[in-house]
């Protein structure tokens, strides 16, 4: 059987994350495709768990003026 999944281009326009429930905990965040289509991200502690390792290692990638750097969150409000 063939794969007839299209990739589509997406970009994080900024930071919200909208939490749906904090027991447990899920949340979404929104990209948006180049034809402007929104994409809606559901995840859980899990899964936002396993996306922040994955975006640290990307990070740590970073060469030059993007070398790693610290980064601290904000505190919740």
């Amino acid at each position: 059987m063939d794969d007839e999944r299209a990739t589509i281009t997406a970009e994080f326009l900024d930071n919200d994350i909208h939490v749906l429930s904090t027991d447990p905990l899920r949340g979404t965040l929104e990209l948006v495709a180049d034809d402007d289509e929104i994409i809606e991200v559901e995840f859980t502690r899990d899964s936002a768990e396993a996306l922040l390792s994955a975006l640290v290692q990307f990070l740590e990638r970073g060469e030059g003026r993007d070398a790693p750097r610290n980064i601290t969150s904000s505190p919740l409000q």
